[in-house]
């Protein structure tokens, strides 16, 4: 008896065609330790995201003289049953209340992925139907999806600009 394994069909697309998919904010200012928590909740409240979507992946805090910090997060954000928005957050940085410097880079993806999981999934016959399907029907919406997770992340990052500025602005 044959043992079948989960497989599937997965297309990823870069969200930025002309940056590998990556977007970069760097801050010079006083606190930058104060952009751990904004930039997460600008996560849940830009992409409207619930915690459950958000995994993070890598945390280190170092305490002294000055902090030091780096933060990795990922955003699995279902927009349909076959895409999601896969965003990766990189943020770190090291200060006082004083002064320090901080970035954030955003590695932005829209991933759709097809089960294989059945015989008939499997099959030249059902292969020629979701070709189809997928060309006439479902490619002008992951055009969508695409121009969506732009403007999002460019939101984003337009958000955490004036994050910046208000910091620069709190020892003023």
């Amino acid at each position: 008896m044959p043992v079948f394994a989960r497989t599937k069909l997965l297309m990823h697309d870069t969200c930025f065609e002309e940056r590998p998919g990556r977007v970069t904010l760097k801050f010079v200012g006083p606190n930058p330790q104060k952009i751990y928590e904004k930039a997460y909740e600008l996560i849940k409240t830009v992409f409207k995201a619930a915690d459950s979507d958000i995994q993070e992946e890598q945390y280190n805090w170092g305490k002294g003289a000055e902090e030091k910090f780096k933060i990795r997060w990922w955003l699995h954000k279902d927009l349909d049953r076959f895409s999601y928005f896969w965003i990766r957050f990189d943020v770190s940085g090291s200060g006082t209340e004083k002064q320090g410097n901080a970035s954030i880079t955003l590695s932005s993806y829209l991933r759709t992925e097809y089960p294989q999981d059945t015989v008939w999934q499997r099959s030249l016959f059902y292969e020629m139907l979701r070709t189809l399907w997928h060309r006439i029907f479902y490619h002008n919406k992951r055009m969508e999806y695409i121009t969506q997770c732009r403007d999002l992340v460019s939101f984003y990052m337009k958000k955490m600009r004036e994050l910046f500025k208000e910091l620069k602005e709190e020892t003023e």
